[in-house]
């Protein structure tokens, strides 16, 4: 049965168009047809569909960043723990070096040693910069009045300060015909009669190894004492300036 849409019109009380039938087919468009309120609704939805996908997306995005940031930090802690721990020094334990193995040699052990480099080394260069600053013809020969003055058991610097107050540290040797002598200390020099050494090493050698059996060996260790042997006519001088060399060699403070 079809349904009867009225539509009409009115004036001054007389109908203009009356009522008309609707047709089965337009019944069924319209009744296919959504409200337009539904149609709105729906809008509405997918637009609000639409917006929690975008958030969702972009919270989802925002945690993979957050993510990928405390990943790539908790590598580099670990890496810097790592690397810490490599390169802070681990405590050092001794070794055992009583322990050798069965196919191998004992292990060489060292004794003590009595000869003290250092301080002979020491010794030799307060001597060596004492002539450098006074440009001795004898600086270099520090090593040699050390060792000498040790192999005889006399005082390392007297042969080094004896030669002071003889020659200038070298510089006033006398000459032999215009040849050198060596001779720093005035050993064995009486008028005409001058003793010649082959080089300051033999000088050095021959002087000290006097001073040994001479003074030291016999308890005359009183440079004065020594004095009244070694050059009669001096008068005090000789003593005073070889003490006076002999502090100097042995205060001087290396550089």
């Amino acid at each position: 049965m079809s349904s009867v849409h009225k539509r009409f019109f009115t004036k001054d009380g007389k109908v203009l168009k009356g009522a008309q039938p609707e047709s089965p087919f337009v019944a069924t468009i319209i009744s296919q047809v959504p409200p337009v309120t539904s149609i709105f609704e729906q809008a509405e939805k997918k637009k609000f569909n639409f917006k929690s996908a975008v958030e969702l997306l972009k919270s989802q995005n925002l945690n993979n960043k957050i993510t990928t940031i405390w990943a790539s930090l908790s590598v580099i802690m670990v890496f810097g723990v790592l690397v810490s721990i490599m390169v802070t020094p681990g405590k050092a334990k001794p070794q055992d070096t009583n322990k050798y193995a069965i196919y191998s040699s004992k292990p060489l052990v060292l004794e003590q040693s009595t000869y003290d480099i250092y301080s002979k080394d020491s010794r030799a260069q307060r001597i060596n910069e004492v002539f450098k600053m006074y440009n001795c013809p004898l600086e270099g020969m520090g090593e040699s009045f050390v060792f000498e003055a040790d192999r005889n058991n006399i005082p390392w610097w007297l042969t080094a300060a004896v030669s002071f107050q003889e020659s200038s540290c070298g510089k006033n040797t006398p000459k032999v015909s215009g040849s050198e002598t060596y001779n720093a200390w005035g050993w064995a020099v009486y008028g005409n009669i001058t003793w010649s050494f082959d080089n300051w090493a033999r000088g050095i050698e021959t002087v000290s190894k006097y001073f040994a059996d001479r003074f030291y060996s016999q308890g005359v260790t009183e440079l004065c004492e020594i004095m009244k042997t070694y050059t009669p006519p001096s008068n005090g001088s000789w003593c005073e300036g070889v003490k006076h060399f002999g502090d100097l060699i042995q205060s001087y403070i290396t550089p």
